[in-house]
């Protein structure tokens, strides 16, 4: 930044040439404006001035600069002003890309994206961010390493306010492992934080108190007061949640006497909040009421919503506490109506389960079920099996990484170390030449031979000690292939080796049946119906995990198939209960084209695709047409029916594996069927979708790509009816 000012005085210096009095006031005038700027940063007339001084010289790297420090300025937490601050960061971009600076493109984009964060325009945000990454992993060696990071800390907090913890967790751990690479504590501290917060939104309060703890051990070897604030206010937070009252408000007194000491005003607002819960959960609700009102007051100034909407839900609990249950109500619909406009589900899951006590102590029942059975469907989206099973994969994969770069490390310095060694030795050998001659130089060579025959040795022990660790690495890597392959063919193992126990008590429960049904009272017979019927619906689910255990697993094919004659098939094996159902099967094409697939999956698609239209077939008669078109570079085919159709918020789930969207009492079935037939269509690459209005059919779309089809010369197919 100093050599840049410097460099704007030198050439103004350089182009005194005419009119020599006006040139030096004119300069005087720049010189004392980038003091200002560079001494106090408070002068935005200053820097201002400035922009129109180096403009007129066309300067582009001067431009540059001082765009960047307006943005800089308009997004500081004294100013805040984000339209403003986003106008220069383009300004400064435009520059960017005319001298193909990669840096200073990373860095504006950033900015660009950080200033769409704090107006909560999260996606747009995304966008900017996502870019910078493209642009660091295109040019590695023009971008700074910690600012990636920066960046990536800053999509991890996004998707933290959004809900998708697993997002969330992959981002942090990105900026930790390029902080743990480039040794910068700062950046590992923070995302040591960060993490903690993930933790503590995920209701994992301990694990969340680790990462804090970790983060404040670093902030306090670093004396960095504001980093300081952040450990302990969340620990505050964190031990009040696992129950350790006392210690949080402690942390939380420590952290406010920090916050004022430094002039921070959103610190001393979360700090006042924090201290707010503290007194929340003895039930000091008078102390709890003044300092949610004092963090929500600071808090709507610095327009931080989300902050807001938190305490909030607090002082609404405040008022749940004194049973001025009307009073808790409107400020609760006020926070919900806050939370959905920043998209942050983590807050509206607060809400809920707030709003469902409110309405349980009003007696209205109705309400407290309606607001229990959100809260319960969004927890169930934002703190899943599959989401803890994603951040355990990528923090498995960041241990190796870590791993690898600490092998790579080892290894530098190894050689680094070897070629000290080298060096002095040559050092004391040259010394010895030149000070004894000829005795020296017969004990350097004695000394060299045996200093060599160490030094391999040395070299032998590294090497092995390196293929030791390359081996080990080997090994997880074959464990994880063997680990994944047995995942795959787990669903056929445990289908296939339970149908043998499953025949032997059909056998023995239909020999019972036979030889003692007329001997059971009613209840018996009840019992044995229940049992009967158990034990249909198990085979029927353990078929169906073996057909889609088999889907996608057997080898591509190299021949064409019929589907002409895949659809004479699939007609014969359901004519009975084409008959049963009085339904109609018409195929609406007069060709279908030959496909690269086998036959039985092909069979299955269809065949699976056909009944569930016939299955979900409403007050009606049932009708089902398949048609197939072609369209740009892939084969369309549809499967349409008249039946009672699908809602728009299921249209996606039907393909989730054991996924059902009405009880088996309404409608039979598994809900794996669907999922086989998705899992066929990808094995060729291809797409499987539905589109339906609820009450009047569907209709189910599958492609195959132009590679895996084409036309016959000539096909006909009848309609096919019963």
């Amino acid at each position: 930044m100093q050599r840049n000012y410097i460099e704007i005085i030198l050439n103004e210096l350089v182009s005194i040439q005419k009119n020599l009095l006006m040139r030096l006031i004119g300069f005087f005038l720049v010189l004392f404006s980038l003091n200002t700027i560079q001494l106090s940063a408070i002068n935005v007339d200053s820097l201002l001035l400035v922009l129109e001084e180096v403009k007129k010289k066309g300067v582009l790297t001067e431009i540059y600069q001082v765009n960047y420090e307006l943005a800089q300025f308009y997004k500081s937490r004294e100013e805040e002003k984000y339209e403003q601050s986003t106008f220069h960061y383009n300004e400064a971009y435009k520059v960017a890309l005319a001298t193909n600076n990669k840096m200073n493109q990373s860095d504006c984009l950033y900015g660009i994206g950080y200033t769409h964060q704090r107006r909560n325009n999260h996606q747009e945000a995304l966008g900017f961010f996502q870019q910078s990454i493209e642009l660091s992993e295109k040019f590695p060696k023009d971008v700074d390493l910690r600012n990636i990071a920066r960046v990536y800390t800053q999509i991890s907090s996004i998707y933290q306010v959004l809900g998708d913890y697993n997002k969330a967790f992959e981002n942090q751990m990105q900026s930790l492992l390029i902080c743990e690479k480039s040794n910068d504590l700062s950046g590992i501290a923070n995302a040591q934080y960060n993490l903690g917060t993930i933790f503590f939104y995920q209701d994992r309060f301990k694990r969340s108190r680790e990462h804090y703890e970790k983060a404040k051990v670093i902030c306090d070897s670093l004396k960095k007061e504001r980093l300081i604030y952040s450990c302990l206010a969340a620990l505050g937070s964190v031990n009040e949640k696992i129950g350790e009252s006392e210690k949080s408000l402690d942390y939380n007194n420590k952290s406010l006497e920090l916050a004022i000491k430094l002039n921070y005003k959103t610190g001393i607002a979360y700090a006042k909040g924090n201290i707010a819960s503290n007194y929340l959960s003895v039930n000091d609700f008078a102390k709890a009421e003044k300092y949610c009102k004092e963090s929500i007051s600071i808090k709507l100034e610095l327009e931080d919503t989300y902050g807001a909407i938190g305490s909030q839900i607090d002082l609404s609990k405040v008022y749940l506490g004194w049973n001025k249950l009307e009073d808790a109500v409107i400020v609760l619909d006020q926070a919900l109506e806050l939370a959905i406009m920043v998209e942050s589900k983590s807050r509206q899951l607060d809400i809920y389960k707030t709003l469902s006590a409110v309405y349980e102590d009003l007696n209205d029942s109705s309400k407290a079920l309606d607001f229990t059975k959100k809260y319960v469907a969004l927890k169930d989206t934002l703190l899943n099996e599959k989401t803890l099973e994603e951040m355990g994969t990528s923090q498995r994969r960041y241990e190796i990484e870590k791993k690898e770069h600490d092998i790579a490390m080892l290894k530098k310095e190894n050689e680094l170390l070897e070629q000290r060694e080298l060096n002095q030795s040559l050092q004391k050998y040259v010394f010895g030449l030149i000070t004894i001659a000829f005795l020296l130089f017969i004990w350097w060579y004695k000394s060299k031979l045996k200093y060599q025959n160490n030094l391999n040795r040395i070299l032998e022990d590294k090497n092995e000690l390196l293929n030791g660790m390359n081996d080990e690495i080997e090994i997880k890597n074959k464990q994880l292939e063997h680990s994944n392959e047995d995942l795959k063919q787990f669903a056929y193992v445990a289908s296939h080796d339970l149908k043998e126990p499953l025949r032997m008590i059909n056998s023995y429960t239909n020999l019972l049946q036979r030889r003692y049904l007329e001997s059971f009272d009613d209840s018996g017979k009840e019992f044995m119906n229940y049992i009967t019927d158990a034990v249909e619906r198990m085979e029927t689910l353990l078929d169906d995990l073996l057909d889609f255990s088999r889907a996608g697993t057997q080898s591509a094919p190299t021949k064409y198939l019929s589907t002409q004659e895949v659809m004479i098939m699939v007609e014969a094996n359901l004519r009975h209960r084409l008959e049963l159902l009085n339904a109609t099967l018409v195929v609406k094409t007069d060709n279908l084209p030959l496909i690269k697939a086998h036959r039985t999956q092909m069979i299955q698609l269809l065949q699976n695709l056909i009944s569930n239209g016939m299955k979900f077939k409403g007050d009606k008669d049932p009708t089902v047409e398949v048609d197939c078109m072609k369209k740009d570079s892939k084969f369309i085919f549809s499967v349409k029916d008249n039946g009672i159709g699908i809602s728009q918020d299921n249209l996606e789930k039907v393909f989730e594996m054991f996924r059902r969207l009405h009880t088996r009492e309404e409608y039979e079935g598994t809900g794996i069927g669907l999922a086989t037939c998705k899992r066929i269509v990808m094995t060729w690459g291809g797409d499987i979708w539905v589109e339906s209005v609820e009450g009047n059919g569907c209709t189910f779309f599958f492609s195959v790509p132009i590679a895996y089809a084409k036309m016959p010369e000539s096909q006909r197919l009848e309609v096919l009816s019963a």
